[in-house]
């Protein structure tokens, strides 16, 4: 009897576990947590107190009432550039700003050319490059959660991705895009693209692009991701990660 009994409350709990591990795959919550910092290695350095640092100064301050600024002429001139997920408001946009950039130039103290991801922005600074199109690092947060269906996930985020791609240059802000695709068992796929306003619309659709076949590299059958580069990002959840908390 106390055999039956015992065996019961192992079955009862391996059930309840069997039901909260599904809880937390239907709720999985957005991937991006963590700070992301790159310093480029290729960028050469600035010393302190010299016309770079104080070039570098001025194009950061101006941001992010404007979303880039250039100051100074070559070999000393820098070009600062912001990107505020389109789905923020201007207030935290510029909190969001305002807290990186320190941050920033604390992690890459004299680096002429580095960028910054912190959740809701993204802060990049350095010399022009030419078209300002330069993917010079490719960053992601995946979740420890994978879905069985992989086919299916990858069927659905590559038909998203066709159909956000149309609306990039339709909308405002320009170069940016939301939209959501059902998955199966009632579930939704929610999915954000985004530009720097510095890149034309044919590099944007490059770098989106490039992006998104970074999804099968790193991230094939992750229910969340979030694939992440100097001049643009592609971020997937099943829930609805412009809720700001």
């Amino acid at each position: 009897m106390k055999k039956q009994m015992k065996m019961k409350t192992i079955i009862l709990l391996l059930l309840l576990l069997q039901i909260i591990l599904n809880v937390v795959n239907f709720t999985m919550a957005e991937p991006i947590n963590s700070e992301i910092f790159r310093c480029k290695k290729d960028s050469g350095t600035y010393q302190l107190n010299s016309l770079y640092q104080t070039n570098l100064v001025s194009a950061l301050k101006s941001l992010p009432a404007l979303t880039s600024k250039s100051v100074g002429v070559k070999p000393n001139e820098v070009t600062a550039v912001e990107l505020c997920a389109g789905y923020l408001n201007p207030q935290d946009c510029k909190s969001c700003v305002d807290k990186t950039i320190p941050l920033l130039l604390q992690k890459c103290p004299n680096q002429k050319g580095a960028a910054a991801w912190r959740v809701k922005c993204m802060v990049k600074y350095g010399q022009p490059v030419l078209n300002n199109y330069d993917v010079w690092f490719v960053a992601n947060e995946v979740s420890d959660i994978i879905t069985k269906d992989v086919v299916g996930l990858q069927n659905t985020l590559s038909s998203l991705v066709n159909k956000l791609l149309l609306r990039l240059y339709k909308g405002q802000p320009m170069g940016y895009a939301f939209g959501t695709q059902d998955y199966k068992n009632n579930r939704i796929v929610y999915m954000v693209m985004q530009c720097t306003d510095d890149i034309s619309h044919k590099d944007c659709t490059k770098c989106i692009l490039h992006v998104s076949g970074e999804i099968k590299r790193c991230c094939s059958g992750a229910i969340a991701a979030a694939i992440l580069t100097p001049n643009c990002y592609l971020r997937y959840t099943h829930s609805d990660f412009r809720v700001l908390k």
